[in-house]
């Protein structure tokens, strides 16, 4: 069975480099773009696994990514894994990011891991979402 590839889209340099040494040294392939626009089009070209993306992020907010994404056919059925230094479920919750300007309701991310996070936290978050062995429905 081929290795899983994730995508991380976060502009923290030391952050992104920390999570990437984390997967690979976990048997995943890891994929890093530094803004919103670079990683929708890394998304777009390698059809990854899973999405690991930071929220703020200078220029467009990983938000606005996922918005893109979800509104995607293609994309929309690839599991988002929101890294974030932000207390997600309170500065989260108080932000509509889920309805979109013609009021489709997105889904939930599928799954948060707020920062800092240790290797073994980040990678456990992620085999929730893709384990090794589990084929990812699409």
């Amino acid at each position: 069975m081929s290795a899983k590839k994730v995508v991380l889209v976060d502009d923290e340099e030391d952050i992104t480099l920390y999570l990437q040494t984390a997967l690979e040294d976990s048997g995943f392939i890891a994929e890093t773009a530094s803004s919103a626009s670079d990683g929708l089009q890394m998304i777009r070209n390698e059809m990854p696994d899973l999405i690991c993306l930071d929220i703020l992020m200078p220029e467009e907010s990983g938000m606005s990514l996922y918005q893109k994404v979800r509104s995607d056919n293609t994309l929309r059925g690839i599991p988002v894994l929101i890294t974030s230094g932000l207390n997600v479920g309170k500065e989260l919750g108080d932000i509509e990011y889920r309805i979109l300007p013609d009021g489709t309701r997105l889904p939930e991310p599928d799954g948060i891991a707020e920062k800092p996070l240790t290797a073994e936290q980040f990678i456990a978050a992620v085999e929730k979402l893709i384990g090794e062995n589990d084929d990812v429905p699409r």
